[in-house]
């Protein structure tokens, strides 16, 4: 069930796209990714099924790593070459470098993923495997009944300032490391906005619970910060990451600006 929904959104997708290939309902590549789906769902499985302690849920989840790896970087990668070799046949076929062209056949050049396309792949067989399992994962939920003691809530408040402490330490560092950079500086400063958010939310509610105001849902809310936070997080760590690759400067012209820098204090 996992397999087929996942392909049948990847071929809706391109649909959406204008890219009409009825290979997606049945070969690999493009979002979501369709091996990624499948062992997530089988590892969800098996940790439903048979807990943490489950041998059957340790080997799942260890093919499910291998699995995802390979996707965005093995099978990426040849994708990559495959789209370099079709570029270079056209190319020597204009030149005349290529006496019989059509001796090459077009290769397929979607094998493999994008990082954001496994983690949408996991995310649905996660999903799908918890709804096929609902029942049993409904006792496991009342987990967040539970409400931390005053030792566990003041713990909590001394290391949410200790992270906000440290999301400072991390800004600083960002920010002299890339100076020049408007976007880098941009997206920081939305990093650090969220770090320190989380930490004052995380304060505050464990200082309620210290203070016996707040009963109702136990670890419901830490449970939601935490989701409100890895999304602010992914969304800035990657325009950051993106930001630094975009305004990196070629090795000739870093050397370049230096040798002008060094000339222009002899002279």
């Amino acid at each position: 069930m996992v397999w087929a929904t996942a392909q049948a959104i990847k071929f809706f997708l391109a649909l959406i796209r204008g890219d009409v290939d009825f290979r997606y309902l049945y070969a690999s590549g493009g979002m979501p990714s369709v091996h990624s789906a499948v062992v997530t769902s089988l590892a969800t499985w098996a940790l439903i099924e048979g807990g943490p302690n489950n041998p059957l849920f340790g080997f799942a989840a260890v093919l499910a790593a291998i699995v995802m790896y390979d996707s965005f970087g093995v099978r990426r990668s040849a994708g990559e070459q495959a789209k370099t070799i079709n570029k270079l046949i056209v190319d020597l076929s204009r030149t005349g470098g290529l006496k019989n062209v059509d001796d090459y056949s077009q290769m397929r050049e979607i094998l493999g993923h994008k990082p954001l396309e496994v983690l949408v792949g996991a995310v649905l067989g996660f999903i799908m495997a918890c709804l096929f399992g609902y029942q049993k994962i409904i006792p496991y939920l009342n987990v967040f009944n539970n409400v931390p003691s005053p030792q566990q809530a003041k713990a909590l408040m001394i290391a949410a300032a200790g992270f906000a402490l440290i999301s400072l330490v991390i800004f600083f560092v960002i920010r002299s490391l890339h100076k020049t950079s408007k976007k880098v500086g941009t997206y920081n400063f939305y990093l650090l906005s969220t770090n320190l958010l989380a930490s004052v939310m995380v304060a505050g509610l464990a200082f309620f619970y210290y203070e016996n105001v707040v009963y109702p849902y136990g670890l419901l809310g830490f449970g939601v910060i935490a989701i409100i936070w890895l999304g602010g997080v992914g969304y800035s760590v990657y325009n950051i990451v993106r930001a630094i690759k975009t305004d990196k400067k070629p090795v000739h012209q870093v050397k370049k600006e230096a040798w002008l820098k060094k000339a222009g204090k002899k002279k």
